[in-house]
């Protein structure tokens, strides 16, 4: 734990995912007290999407899952960390917001988390 998801429309070259995850990663391990191997990443492109009835345009939507016990102050500043760091990697450099950027921050109940790892 944690769990990070970005969910993609546009294809994204592995070289550039990675230092994303990297400084998302950062965020955490700086605002959440999290341990970088716990950190589970994973990249997943939307191949058929539409806003509304329109096709055109792409999304980015990163989703970090957190076991429960952080303050609203802590989830608030990685959320908006998180979204400047898909502002670098991903927003329109032409000045059209043909792209959506978004994050979600889930708080899971330990009651409600099983793994195996004892890192």
């Amino acid at each position: 734990m944690p769990h990070i998801k970005l969910e993609h429309t546009e294809i994204i070259e592995t070289s550039l995912i990675r230092p994303v995850f990297k400084q998302l990663r950062e965020i955490l391990m700086e605002n959440a007290g999290v341990k970088e191997e716990n950190c589970k990443c994973k990249a997943i492109q939307v191949p058929i999407h539409a806003f509304g009835n329109n096709e055109a345009g792409h999304f980015f939507h990163l989703e970090i899952s957190l076991l429960k016990g952080r303050s609203e102050d802590i989830r608030q500043k990685i959320g908006q960390f998180c979204l400047d760091t898909l502002k670098e990697y991903f927003a329109d450099n032409n000045g059209v917001n043909t792209k959506q950027l978004s994050v979600e921050i889930r708080e899971i109940a330990s009651v409600n988390y099983f793994t195996t790892n004892t890192l």
